[in-house]
């Protein structure tokens, strides 16, 4: 990237995707010539070793829409003849739309001198389908992503640790945990129309003599006008029910980019490789984890696939949707009664020299493994530093070996200074070298594309009110098992995660995903008493082989694992029980194909034009 080009894209400097773009400000190339459906071609060839044709992306998957609204329409097709009519002039945004609009904001950011810009007004939609929603326009064919193609996000909620009641919009009637209810049609959702609203006034301000910051003061009526304009425009060939349009908006003022808790959200997303500018430490993928088609894509990048790609699925990917309810006011009180325990947490213990509050924010950052301000825990132990957390050539340049303790061998991996349970090193870990390979962590990086919902807490609300609030929470990845599913179950949801040694240490569940388990079951937390006391009882993290019997079935159990032992009148640690304030209500598996492939179902097979 030029340096013309990088001060054009100051005015993006809190978004962590950047893209990548030509010396010029015309729109970029065709990265590559593509051979698309010809009639001898069945699956992708995964030779193929090009990048993602920008203008047959959709345009939330790489790069983001510049959103500060949004709107997600879920429907049920009505009339497929009707429905693919509509299709065929339905425009959806490309990634090279994205572009050419952040072109254009950077363009009148430079000749407005930090004056206020007049109106830009602009929405961006896509579609998208769950494999029902497929079926019914006549497309039976696997996507290749066995998760996808079998299961609705339903028939996972026990897998993926959901135990709060989901929205009648999400539950399915007749889940299948074990074949899957993907291609069942009852209570099924067909397809998602996402319309993401950046217009009204842009103002740009001076934070400091070399940095601009972008404000875009939207009103969310205009991604709910473009959103009923979709609908009208689809009108009667699609069904929605009142309960499914599900409206995001992003926080007022100040806490514009923050989630509810009050924490900058996004900074750790992955940079692919050849389509965006990494920042300094930021994680660099190959496209294919997130784009279908291309080096990293999870099938083509395994010989031993059971069903290859078929060529219609390049450019597309996976969209997860969660609807997550965040319970404020509890967790405000959770780093309130913990925070005034500093010192039995505080790197340095006493010598820190922390108020109480000051405790309380110390506990949240190390939940969150970021301060508010979006500073990592781990280059700020201590205390925040909002001029690091503003700053994208600092804020994600860290591991978690420590190499300014004399102390703490910088060999060993430690959570000193960021707890290994701390929800940005569960989902997004770092330095686990030898025990995981890199290759293993980077096909689980998925790109985060969420923003909240519902009303600010009221002030000094003790529990939340009946209105929720949370998190609209969007990624996108080209394999569900090795993207959402892998940082859900196998990282948030495992509490021996990460692995930090030969030998086996139980963290925890990530503080944010992560939940307790559920009651009654075999990994609830339950009181056994001795029968006869062993000859010499374990110690802290010794190892124990133990038979139990049951008084009632007569069955033995075994049980091995690592001993923690609790004295006698001693205070449990800041934090244990481990408490959890983030709930789902449920979601669903979407397909995003791209927009060629929208033109080929639209056109039945036939390449007209949409």
């Amino acid at each position: 990237m030029t340096e013309l080009d990088q001060h054009n894209f100051q005015h993006l400097s809190r978004r962590s995707i950047i893209p990548l773009l030509p010396p010029s400000f015309a729109k970029p190339p065709a990265v590559h010539e593509q051979r698309f459906l010809a009639e001898d071609d069945t699956a992708l060839d995964a030779k193929v070793d090009d990048l993602p044709d920008l203008d047959n992306v959709q345009g939330d998957v790489i790069h983001l829409f510049p959103k500060k609204a949004e709107v997600f329409v879920f429907f049920r097709i009505a009339d497929v003849a009707q429905f693919k009519t509509a299709l065929r002039t339905f425009k959806v945004s490309s990634s090279n739309d994205v572009i050419q609009f952040l072109h254009t904001v950077g363009l009148e950011k430079r000749k407005a001198q930090g004056r206020k810009i007049g109106l830009i007004p602009k929405s961006f939609a896509q579609i998208a389908f769950t494999r029902m929603g497929m079926n019914f326009m006549n497309e039976r064919e696997p996507t290749g992503d066995p998760r996808f193609d079998t299961h609705a996000m339903r028939d996972d909620r026990e897998f993926l640790g959901d135990q709060a009641q989901w929205d009648k919009l999400f539950d399915k009637p007749h889940p299948d945990p074990v074949h899957g209810s993907a291609n069942d049609d009852e209570g099924a959702l067909h397809g998602v129309i996402s319309v993401a609203g950046s217009g009204q006034n842009i103002i740009l301000f001076s934070v400091s003599i070399t940095q601009l910051i972008l404000c875009v003061c939207v009103d969310s009526d205009n991604a709910k006008q473009a959103a009923d304009a979709a609908k009208a425009h689809f009108g009667t060939a699609i069904v929605v029910r009142s309960d499914a349009t599900i409206n995001g908006q992003a926080r007022p003022g100040d806490w514009a980019g923050h989630e509810h808790f009050g924490y900058q959200d996004g900074i750790s997303q992955p940079a692919l490789r050849g389509l965006s500018k990494p920042w300094p430490g930021q994680i660099v993928v190959d496209p294919g984890v997130i784009v279908m088609g291309y080096k990293g894509d999870p099938v083509l990048d395994d010989p031993y696939a059971p069903i290859k790609r078929p060529l219609w699925a390049r450019d597309g990917t996976i969209m997860v949707f969660r609807k997550l309810e965040q319970f404020v006011p509890e967790f405000d009180d959770y780093l309130d009664r913990n925070g005034r325990r500093w010192k039995e947490f505080a790197p340095g213990g006493a010598s820190c020299e922390l108020t109480d509050k000051e405790g309380a924010e110390l506990w949240g950052a190390r939940m969150i493994g970021r301060w508010k301000s979006g500073a990592p825990v781990q280059r700020c132990p201590v205390r925040d530093d909002p001029a690091m957390g503003k700053d994208n050539n600092r804020n994600n340049d860290f591991d978690y070996h420590i190499r300014d303790d004399p102390k703490i061998s910088p060999d060993v991996l430690t959570g000193y200074y960021c707890p290994f349970i701390a929800h940005t090193r569960k989902t997004v870990p770092r330095s686990l070298d030898p025990y995981i390979q890199r290759r293993f962590m980077d096909a689980a990086m998925i790109v985060r594309a969420g923003l909240p919902y519902g009303i600010e807490v009221k002030k000094k609300a003790k529990k939340s009110d009946p209105d929720m609030r949370g998190l609209l929470f969007v990624s996108y990845q080209a394999g569900l098992d090795q993207g959402f599913v892998r940082q859900t179950t196998v990282f948030g949801n495992n509490d021996w995660f990460p692995t930090t040694s030969l030998i086996p240490s139980r963290h925890g569940q990530d503080t944010v995903i992560g939940g307790p388990p559920v009651p009654g079951s075999a990994s609830d937390y339950t009181e056994v008493q001795f029968t006869g006391k062993p000859s010499a009882l374990p110690k802290t993290g010794q190892e124990v082989n133990w038979t139990l019997v049951s008084k009632e079935s007569g069955e033995t159990i075994s049980v091995t694992g690592f001993a923690g032992v609790k004295p006698t009148g001693a205070q449990p640690p800041p934090g244990v029980p481990q408490e959890f304030f983030v709930t789902s209500h449920g979601g669903e598996y979407f397909f995003v194909p791209s927009i060629k492939t929208l033109r080929m179902w639209a056109n039945d097979g036939k390449t007209g034009g949409l």
